[in-house]
Formats: structure tokens, sequence, C-alpha cells
């Protein structure tokens, strides 16, 4: 726990994760482009394509709020590259596609305006940035020649992209209340791992507590953050860190998938989800 940074988050309790990208049109789950080794150019049929119709902000603010829900997060960037957001920084946008429009904005003003603080989730994987180097989840990883390739690539010139996009959505958004990184990675299948020493965590920190002091940060920098984020399973009690209890949450999809996926069947049951919630209540979550 960190100082009383974390208070309004351990009163407040309840959110809401909001999973969306360009992902979500092929409706295979969040991680179809790795899944199936598709290229950029296999993958931009999506951006061509999207026009979400039925975005509705207002909408989905209230919901979140009639059900009581106190803060929100939403995948400004997920591991594909595509932002939301109006970035300075990139092409690949939400303004470069038919929705052409910014559609971070609004949701973020439309939670604000039912006192529902706002949180952004941004991955630190980028399929799409030129200088992202391949990994053990590239989608590419398969692909001989790409792997060669992606050898001459200059990873610093990406990390100074990531570095400058947090610094964007951080000085051009209002209060930002939590951000939610997403994720490290270790080596495997000889590839090389991406932690903090490529990311620059220490530095990227230092500039996010410059721009929103206090501001609460997860622990997926590969340094210790103010919110422990176990996912996808229940905790058999209190997380602790070092033996010590640590202010922790669990992130649970409503189904199997974080990203939209139509044929979806493991739909959790209304009471599997408040006997979930009590549970980790119980536990301090």
């Amino acid at each position: 726990m960190t100082g009383n940074r974390t208070d309004w988050y351990t009163h407040d309790r309840f959110g809401m994760f909001i999973h969306w990208g360009l992902y979500s049109m092929g409706a295979r789950h969040e991680w179809m482009r790795s899944r199936e080794f598709m290229t950029n150019e296999q993958y931009d049929k999506y951006r061509k394509h999207f026009d979400p119709d039925r975005y509705d902000p207002e909408l989905w603010a209230d919901l979140a709020a009639e059900a009581g829900m106190k803060y929100m997060v939403v995948t400004a960037k997920h591991h594909e590259g595509f932002c939301l957001w109006d970035s300075s920084l990139t092409d690949y946008k939400a303004t470069n596609s038919p929705a052409g429009r910014d559609l971070l904005r609004p949701m973020l003003d439309a939670f604000r305006a039912r006192d529902i603080r706002a949180g952004l989730y941004y991955s630190l994987l980028d399929w799409h940035h030129p200088d992202y180097t391949v990994d053990v989840k590239h989608p590419e990883r398969n692909d001989k020649r790409f792997v060669e390739d992606s050898k001459s690539r200059d990873f610093s010139k990406y990390v100074d992209y990531l570095h400058g996009q947090t610094r964007e959505l951080l000085s051009d958004y209002g209060d930002i209340d939590l951000l939610f990184y997403d994720f490290s990675i270790a080596a495997e299948a000889g590839f090389a791992g991406k932690g903090k020493e490529e990311w620059q965590s220490e530095k990227l920190v230092k500039l996010i507590r410059g721009l929103r002091p206090d501001i609460l940060l997860n622990d997926r920098l590969q340094l210790p953050g103010d919110i422990t984020t176990p996912e996808q399973y229940q905790p058999r009690e209190w997380i602790k860190v070092n033996g010590q209890r640590v202010v922790w949450e669990a992130c649970h999809t409503f189904s199997g998938s974080w990203g939209y996926y139509r044929d979806e069947e493991s739909w959790k049951s209304v009471d599997m989800l408040v006997q979930m919630l009590i549970d980790t209540v119980s536990k301090g979550g």
C-alpha cells in the first residue's frame, strides 16, 4: 500500500473493464492475430472496416452507474497497437479508420459525468509498430525472414513511442486515476524476454509520477505497483507480497475471453458472479 493514494480505490472497489479494439470485429478473442499468425497487411482489413455504429458511451456509463460501479478502465491500446484516441504519434488509430473520430475522450467524459473514475489500459506489446521486435507472443514469430529482419529494428524508438504515448494520454485526457499496463514477457522458445529494463520502467514511472503524482499503477512493469493484479483466478486468501498484505484487484471476465467472441459458451452465471464478488471482498480485493 502506498500512503493514502489507494484510499479511494479500497473504498470504491467495484469497477468496469471495457476491452475493445479491432479484434472485436474478428469476433475470435483479443489474441486472434497472434494465434492465427496474421501479418499487418492481413490484419489491416479490420481497420478499414472499423466503424462502430453501436458506440454509445453514455449508455455504457449509465449501466455502470446503475450497477454501482465506481471506476472504469478502457483499452486505449491493446497488443495489436491500434489506438482508440487521436494520438499524434501514429496513424494507426480510430481517427484514421471509417470511425473517423476519437473514441476514447467521449468514454472518459461520459463516465466522469457520473462520478465514475477514469482508468486506462495500455499494452506494452505492439504488433504493429515498425520498431517493436519479435518475441514469443508476436504474430509473425514463425516467419524466419521476419524474425531475421526484426534484428535490425531499433527497439529504443518503440520505447520512446511507448513513453511518448503515456505522456500524451496523461497530458491531454483530463484526470486519469489509474493506469493498467500489460505486460512483461519472459524469455521463451529462443526469443528474448521483455521486462523492466527493456520498457525502461523506472524512467516511465518517473514520467508518470511527474505528470500525475496520485495515479494508481498496477504491477506489470516488473516494478512494485499500487495494485497487484491476479487475473482470471480467485485467490485462496488476501494477496501478499513479501509476506505483507497488498491492495489487489480481481481481474475477471464475464466469460472465458476478454475480447468479443461470437461463439462464446462459457458465460458465468449470475450466482457465480455474485459469489465471486463476495469472495473477493472478503479477502480485501
